[in-house]
């Protein structure tokens, strides 16, 4: 019976001495589960942006004022960018976000491009503070993701939105004041 003790501690080191097994290779990044509404977000926000923009660029042959030609080359570039943001989170879900504006979008986009001058400028002006406004159903709809980087995008086009909503807020005494003149003259 001793002599099998000490056989079994004389293999004990032995054992220690095995190689042991390969490190497994680190997983890939998983994205956090993805939702319908996120997908519904990413697309409505997508198509905000491109409204935006597209309004946005108008601008530059339409516009009277040095002022909303600024406003809308910094208003094309904030949306540029959030929309590349939103292209880099629909990649990794294999979501495809649309490149033209919806239907009534197009619509509202086509009414303003006819106009030119101070008549442009208030329709501009107008127009980008109620296509803001109407993206707050898209912000609250991903108030329930676990994914950050869909709420970071969200909070990213609040602010944008909030922004441009102040922007148009603060042109519109000029805008009246402006109508005002050409009927005293």
């Amino acid at each position: 019976m001793k002599a099998g003790l000490w056989i079994g501690l004389a293999a004990l080191p032995l054992c220690a001495c095995t190689p042991g097994y390969p490190k497994l290779p680190p997983l890939p990044d998983k994205a956090p589960p993805f939702t319908t509404a996120d997908a519904a977000f990413l697309q409505q926000a997508n198509e905000h942006d491109l409204t935006q923009i597209a309004l946005s660029k108008l601008a530059a042959d339409h516009a009277r004022a040095t002022e909303v030609k600024d406003l809308a080359q910094t208003t094309e570039k904030n949306y540029e960018a959030h929309r590349k943001t939103l292209a880099t989170l629909a990649s990794k879900h294999n979501l495809t976000l649309t490149e033209t504006p919806l239907a009534n979008d197009q619509a509202t986009i086509d009414r303003v491009s006819h106009l030119h001058g101070p008549a442009f400028d208030k329709a501009y002006v107008t127009t980008l503070r109620n296509e803001s406004q109407g993206s707050e159903q898209a912000v609250a709809s991903v108030a329930t993701t676990k994914d950050s980087d869909i709420k970071n995008a969200a909070a990213g086009l609040q602010t944008l939105d909030k922004q441009v909503i102040s922007s148009a807020y603060s042109w519109f005494p000029k805008l009246a004041v402006r109508k005002t003149h050409k009927s005293t003259r």
